[in-house]
């Protein structure tokens, strides 16, 4: 069986199972993950019979009231080198190392190092080939999420870039740059 319809969310028959997540497309052709148990359980609700009608003798109840929003804490933790404000000291102290030359985090095999363990992790795949990011509709694999975002426009044929001049829209943001060079300048 061939790929489902990506606006429905449904994931495809032969996706290989990462974990038991998957990347789906919501019917604005947004990605999002989802893991198995939620599909199995939305597939549950779809198979049950749709809900009744209320007679017309009653009346639907009122929606209920909102809940008041409690009010918005001020950011207190600002950056002293670019101005920034977090609302929690931790995001500062991880803020921070962005300003830093300190990179701890080397690779063992080309010797690069990185400022985050999670850059060196993502770095990592380049040399060994691993895709981890599958896509759900054409099995097609990705070293980091960004690709995949990017990838999955092919699918939904978002094009989010616009030109402002002509108002042509374009799937990535070189595209765009080279389109203005060519035509516009």
């Amino acid at each position: 069986p061939g790929p489902q319809n990506s606006t429905t969310g449904s994931p495809t028959q032969r996706a290989p199972p990462n974990d038991g997540i998957y990347l789906l497309i919501d019917d604005r052709g947004i990605p999002y993950t989802i893991t198995k148990e939620e599909i199995e359980a939305r597939q549950s609700r779809s198979r049950q019979d749709p809900p009744r009608e209320p007679s017309p003798s009653t009346k639907p109840a009122p929606p209920p009231l909102a809940p008041e929003k409690p009010p918005i804490p001020r950011k207190s933790h600002y950056c002293p080198v670019c101005s920034r404000t977090f609302l929690y000291l931790s995001d500062l102290e991880r803020h921070r190392i962005t300003h830093s030359e300190h990179k701890p985090h080397e690779c063992k095999v080309c010797g690069k190092s990185f400022k985050r363990s999670s850059h060196l992790e993502r770095h990592k795949h380049i040399h060994t080939g691993e895709r981890p990011f599958i896509c759900v509709i054409c099995q097609k694999g990705f070293r980091e999420p960004g690709e995949l975002m990017r990838h999955q426009r092919v699918h939904t044929g978002e094009k989010p870039y616009q030109c402002e001049l002509c108002h042509m829209r374009f799937t990535e943001r070189n595209t765009l740059r080279r389109h203005i060079k060519r035509k516009h300048v």
